[in-house]
């Protein structure tokens, strides 16, 4: 049987990051002697799968044959794998210039933050795997996907097998700076990361953000290793600023994140006086945040 797989978030503008579950699927099939084909126009395929996590590549449903299994979190966040698919391993030659291996060591979330779709998606926080179900063993470096892994029932498990095997993960979804502990710090300062990823986008945490930066650098950790997404246009919310600004005074990297809608639409452009001030980062960010709030045309 002909098995075409079409990952709807490939664009001409966008370095493919790989889709889990196309992996899965792929790995599923041919273990049963399927052949399968990614995003090649294969007119004569038997079975048809097609997936898009971002909203804003929607669009590019419109090039799927009818017939298709549809899914994704773009599309659908009630879809999910059938079980004997979601617990193998990934196809990785999916993909041939993938490096590392990725997977989820916990799923859900202990928040109900209103721009988010985990807890919608996932439900409350729950163990999930251990890092040997998806990691490939020619792979040196791992991203992990889970959302709140510091919240995890196994989250010790998980920090202390990516240490055993001395592996590179990326915590690719970010952690949660709110529940940073000595405990935990005491696991990451060990990390092989080139970065630890937070995220600051509620100005009401400030105190749970200042001491959590403050537990990581008292432990080594560089401030320069430390990197924050900084959520911007939800809602009537205008402290973005204000959070850029508390972020600058710790010497950390941020990440201006545009929040999008249900339906993928950019946040409106508001005009906000932004000072001359030029947060860690690439320039590319720093450009990125004064064209979401008006410093620089589109």
């Amino acid at each position: 049987m002909k098995v075409l797989l079409m990952d709807l978030d490939i664009t001409p503008r966008r370095r493919p990051f790989p889709n889990l579950g196309l992996m899965k699927l792929s790995a599923y099939h041919k273990a049963i002697g399927d052949e399968v084909y990614l995003n090649f126009p294969l007119k004569q395929a038997d079975v048809i799968y097609a997936s898009c996590i971002f909203t804003w590549n929607t669009w590019a449903k419109a090039r799927v044959p009818d017939g298709a299994i549809v899914g994704g979190s773009g599309i659908d966040l009630k879809a999910q794998l059938h079980p004997e698919v979601e617990h193998i391993m990934p196809d990785y030659s999916l993909y041939p210039s993938v490096d590392f291996s990725l997977g989820f060591t916990s799923r859900g979330c202990i928040r109900r933050c209103p721009w988010c779709i985990v807890p919608e998606k996932e439900g409350w926080i729950k163990p999930w795997t251990r890092i040997d179900e998806f990691w490939d063993r020619r792979h040196r470096k791992i991203t992990l996907l889970d959302n709140n892994l510091l919240a995890a029932p196994n989250w010790r498990q998980t920090m202390e097998d990516l240490l055993a095997e001395e592996l590179e993960v990326d915590f690719n979804q970010g952690l949660d700076i709110r529940l940073v502990t000595a405990e935990n710090v005491n696991y990451l300062k060990q990390m092989k990361t080139k970065q630890l990823r937070f995220a600051f986008d509620d100005i009401r945490y400030e105190s749970a953000l200042r001491e959590g930066i403050s537990l990581l650098l008292d432990a080594g950790i560089r401030s320069r290793k430390l990197f924050f997404y900084v959520l911007v246009g939800f809602d009537d919310d205008d402290t973005a600023v204000e959070r850029m600004q508390i972020l600058n005074s710790y010497n950390v990297d941020c990440y201006p994140m545009a929040y999008r809608s249900a339906d993928g639409a950019k946040p409106a452009r508001r005009i906000i006086k932004v000072p001359d001030i030029f947060w860690h980062g690439p320039r590319r960010n720093i450009n990125k945040f004064l064209r979401l709030v008006g410093r620089l045309p589109e």
